[in-house]
């Protein structure tokens, strides 16, 4: 008995020695415990390997371009390891470098063809990058040997994207039914569908596609947004308000969420609810304006009157461009009927930039002289608009001024106006609309 009980802690003690013996920077590695493992990796000579983990633990704390210089050491020790070039492309593109990233994805792919992490890491970048015929190009070639969702869809987005937004969506609309029908449990798919659906006003089709989906799963978060905003946008508020009231149950208090979940509330005269969603949403997002369009209307139907002019006021500033704005689109505009040789026009954007938005900029008046005279050989009109600007000349005497318009002595004008930076938006002009894409 004695010597079967030996033998049991032999035993016993045995099964006790890997666990002990462990390696220490794997365990530190497995536990995401990165700075432990970065100081025994230290101690230890560098191996492939050991270069390979102090890379990962590098990225893991956030670290890229350390990281990436380790990972370049193990490729210059081992151009053939693929591994090292999918965590360059991953370094990479934590630094913003997406060309370079590209480069790295695509060297890993000649070494293994079939690795389908790869092959999707490559294509989403390319699509990141709007390179959609090269991203299209890759995944057809994905799609032939694997037919997964993830495939599909992407080849489906690439498709859309290269034939606009017309044609696009004709083409979304088959393309995604086609993935649902073959792949029912695919959500992106199915948010894609009704999102392509709202985009073109066809609310009670987006309801339709995501209310199928929802009979099989109503607790993905991306469907229920867009089945909510179709629902808003279609004007049936009631059930809006329900799925909005879900998500936010939920957890989720994003712009979008808040924006239209606030609308919907608004469109039922429920504006003591609203009003807290409008804020919420203006704090994601201070310029939207439509936000700050319906939370003025709801603060005036609360007494905020103060507070409501403010928002509205903010609306009309981003809805009306400065006069300065619109005085530099019509330098673009003079400058390309110019490149275009289209004078007439030129002349007739120029006279029209400084009747309604630069009376101030007299020079424009002989910028207009100078195209009529030398460009259209309309000697009257030229003559007139120089004696118009003549007058907004200090004082001389009349035989000076009289010389000056019967010489004409009119140079290439240049524009009146350096081209800045635009000050407001380009979208800011705009007026309010509702509509925008939540996934």
């Amino acid at each position: 008995m004695k010597k079967l009980f030996a033998f049991l802690c032999l035993c016993a003690g045995c099964s006790l020695l890997p666990a002990q013996n462990a390696n220490p920077i794997q365990e530190a590695m497995a536990n995401y415990d990165y700075e432990t493992a970065l100081s025994l990796i230290e101690q230890e000579t560098p191996t492939i390997p050991l270069l390979y983990q102090k890379g990962k633990a590098l990225k893991g704390l956030g670290y890229s371009k350390e990281a990436l210089n380790v990972f370049q050491e193990i490729v210059a020790q081992d151009s053939l390891n693929p591994s090292a070039y999918i965590e360059m492309a991953e370094c990479s593109k934590l630094q913003a470098q997406y060309q370079p990233a590209l480069n790295y994805y695509k060297k890993a792919l000649v070494l293994n063809p079939d690795n389908k992490y790869v092959h999707l890491q490559y294509i989403c970048l390319l699509m990141s990058n709007k390179n959609y015929r090269e991203g299209l190009k890759e995944s057809a070639l994905l799609a032939e040997k694997d037919s997964s969702a993830q495939a599909l869809n992407l080849r489906a987005e690439c498709t859309e994207r290269i034939l606009g937004p017309v044609l696009g969506a004709m083409y979304a609309i088959e393309a995604y039914q086609l993935i649902q029908k073959k792949l029912p449990d695919d959500y992106v798919s199915a948010a894609r569908l009704g999102n392509t659906l709202i985009n073109l006003a066809e609310y009670q089709g987006a309801i339709l596609f995501t209310e199928q989906y929802r009979s099989r799963d109503t607790t993905n978060i991306i469907i229920n947004r867009v089945n909510a905003q179709a629902y808003c946008l279609g004007k049936i508020y009631p059930t809006a308000i329900e799925r909005y009231e879900t998500l936010l149950q939920n957890g989720d208090s994003t712009f979008y969420t808040c924006l239209y979940a606030s609308i919907s509330y608004y469109a039922t005269k429920d504006i003591k609810r609203a009003i807290p969603l409008f804020e919420k949403a203006l704090q994601d997002n201070g310029s939207d304006i439509n936000a700050h369009y319906y939370m003025g209307r709801s603060c005036a139907r609360v007494g905020r009157t103060k507070e409501g002019v403010e928002h509205l006021e903010m609306v009309l500033e981003a809805a009306i461009p400065q006069d300065s704005v619109i005085s530099r689109l019509y330098n673009g505009m003079v400058e390309c009927y110019k490149a275009d040789k289209r004078y007439k026009d030129q002349a007739t954007a120029l006279m029209e930039q400084y009747e309604r938005y630069a009376p101030d900029h007299h020079i424009l008046l002989y910028n207009a002289a100078y195209v009529y005279y030398y460009r259209l050989n309309n000697i009257p009109k030229a003559k007139q608009l120089l004696a118009q600007f003549l007058k907004t000349r200090p004082k001389e005497s009349k035989e000076n001024k009289q010389e000056k318009i019967s010489k004409t002595s009119l140079e290439e004008p240049e524009t009146y106006e350096e081209d800045a930076p635009w000050t407001t938006s380009p979208r800011n002009m705009k007026r309010p609309t509702i509509g925008s894409k939540v996934y």
